[in-house]
């Protein structure tokens, strides 16, 4: 009976003590937190907390290594050929590209697409920069488009023939002109003015009328770029409708 009081009294003298209560206290919490969300865990709440966690996370190092990749495009005002693709914009007959009568227009803005290749998830894509770079004049006016494509030669020339393409298409076969330009993701773009790198797509995802709208805008200026989206729209309609329709529509616009 001795025994256990005088256990008893130094147990409270112990807990009076502010420091041994303090460390007492926090190691109970760290116990009873550990016991929780092993608990939580466990529980269809906490499986869905922790999921959500590691999509955070992963989201959050997907980012980091996405503006890691690009501190490695090329400097905005280097040449064309400081980064060897004078031979490939502005081809020659030994040249890997098969190209339109406007290709050898040296004066004009250029607007560069690297796509992965012919065939897979950016077929479409490659489809609807095709459509849009080769058959409307309005561009073609202002700018020249130039497609590369990281696949082989042969397989390039057979697609472009067969379809009939109006734009001019590299073929990238060892990969060597998209590492130039960093072309980490597909599609990506870059625009060159006067033989200089001047817009780089910094974005995944972007479609035709965003880049068309970013790049006219560095090359053209901002109001000029509006002008010549209004072109656009207006060669499509009439396309669609007819240019007496079109003209028709102006005039009903004005009464």
């Amino acid at each position: 009976m001795a025994a256990e009081q005088e256990g008893k009294q130094k147990i409270g003298s112990w807990l009076a003590q502010p420091e041994k209560r303090l460390r007492f206290l926090i190691a109970t919490l760290i116990v009873l937190t550990f016991v929780f969300v092993s608990l939580s865990i466990n529980s269809p709440e906490g499986q869905t907390v922790l999921a959500v966690w590691r999509n955070y996370k992963q989201e959050m190092e997907n980012r980091k290594r996405f503006q890691q990749a690009l501190s490695s495009d090329p400097t905005i005002g280097t040449s064309i050929e400081k980064l060897g693709l004078n031979h490939l914009l502005f081809p020659t007959h030994h040249s890997p590209i098969h190209h339109s009568p406007l290709a050898t227009r040296h004066s004009l803005p250029i607007l560069v697409i690297v796509f992965g290749g012919c065939e897979g998830c950016g077929a479409q894509g490659l489809k609807d920069w095709v459509e849009a770079l080769g058959n409307w004049k309005v561009w073609g006016r202002e700018f020249k488009g130039v497609i590369v494509v990281r696949d082989k030669k042969a397989k390039v020339k057979e697609v472009w023939e067969r379809n009939g393409w109006k734009v001019s298409v590299i073929a990238d076969e060892d990969g060597e002109t998209s590492k130039r330009l960093n072309a980490f993701f597909s599609p990506r773009a870059y625009g060159f003015s006067e033989g200089k790198l001047v817009w780089v797509q910094k974005r995944v995802g972007m479609g035709v009328v965003e880049v068309l709208e970013e790049f006219l805008g560095k090359v053209k200026g901002s109001e000029r770029a509006k002008e010549l989206m209004n072109e656009w729209s207006k060669e499509m309609r009439e396309r669609l409708w007819g240019k007496a329709a079109v003209v028709e529509q102006k005039g009903g616009d004005r009464r």
